[in-house]
């Protein structure tokens, strides 16, 4: 799976975790939920959400720990490109894994909300990363070997 599909899955979790926060143009055009139903406009319920977001960050983690494998095998970076990159992958693992306790730990929506700035962390995270990736020529191929030309000699 592509980054940008990784950063498009980051970003369904938070838009997920958002959810329950309705603006005032739909709360005032939804009818009240009846008495004893649950006052969340999410219909999904809190063990379906933390399912969800487990999921995607265990999905996260994968990635950045076969990544990182890719980075240390590629011949076109530099130790230096490699230890930034590495570090970067570092921090994702990192701060996905703290995001996904904090988010298993939540026992309703307050605590899920509690824990939106570990997804956003998670999400900086995977955006420098994409960042120091597009710094990088030769990194994703861009920059390919040419023949040598003709002698002048």
């Amino acid at each position: 799976m592509k980054l940008t599909h990784k950063v498009l899955a980051v970003g369904a979790i938070m838009a997920a975790l958002l959810g329950p926060g309705a603006t005032a143009a739909t709360a005032a055009t939804t009818q009240p939920p009846p008495p004893g139903a649950s006052a969340s406009a999410s219909p999904r319920s809190l063990a379906d959400i933390k399912h969800h977001v487990d999921k995607h960050l265990t999905k996260l983690i994968n990635w950045a720990t076969a990544e990182r494998k890719r980075v240390d095998a590629n011949p076109n970076l530099t130790a230096a490109q490699k230890a930034k990159l590495d570090g970067d992958l570092n921090k994702i693992v990192a701060d996905a894994t703290t995001a996904r306790r904090e988010v298993d730990a939540a026992k309703d929506r307050a605590g899920l909300e509690a824990a939106r700035p570990a997804l956003q962390a998670v999400k900086a995270d995977l955006q420098q990363w994409r960042k120091d990736w597009k710094s990088m020529p030769g990194a994703h191929g861009s920059a390919k070997p040419t023949a040598p030309g003709p002698s002048t000699s």
